[in-house]
């Protein structure tokens, strides 16, 4: 487990844009939430996605093997769904990369 507390930020859109603001180590996460999803490997990076029930926006909770890394608090749709783009291909890359340098040593046909 991590010795220090997750990180936490708050999503913010920004046009097409999705903006990281941070926020105090102490900022409660939503009440209402529960895990619709979970992106990426749970060995490498994944990332827990958390909806609000009956409210908009929700929580992704980026986590690795030694427990949680950050949260981000999206508190609209919008940044909810930019969210969703932005870590789903965080936690795709990551898994890509390691697929690339564990399979160095084979030979491409």
């Amino acid at each position: 487990m991590n010795a220090t507390a997750p990180e936490i930020y708050t999503l913010e859109a920004d046009g097409a844009r999705l903006r990281f603001v941070s926020q105090a180590p102490d900022t409660a996460l939503p009440a209402g939430l529960a895990v619709i999803h979970r992106m990426g490997d749970p060995a490498l990076l994944q990332c827990a996605v958390l909806r609000r029930e009956n409210a908009p926006g929700g929580v992704f909770r980026l986590e690795d093997e030694s427990g949680p890394l950050l949260a981000a608090i999206a508190e609209n749709n919008l940044a909810f769904a930019l969210g969703m783009g932005f870590f789903g291909e965080l936690t795709a890359n990551a898994r890509y990369g390691v697929d690339v340098f564990e399979n160095m040593e084979e030979p491409d046909d």
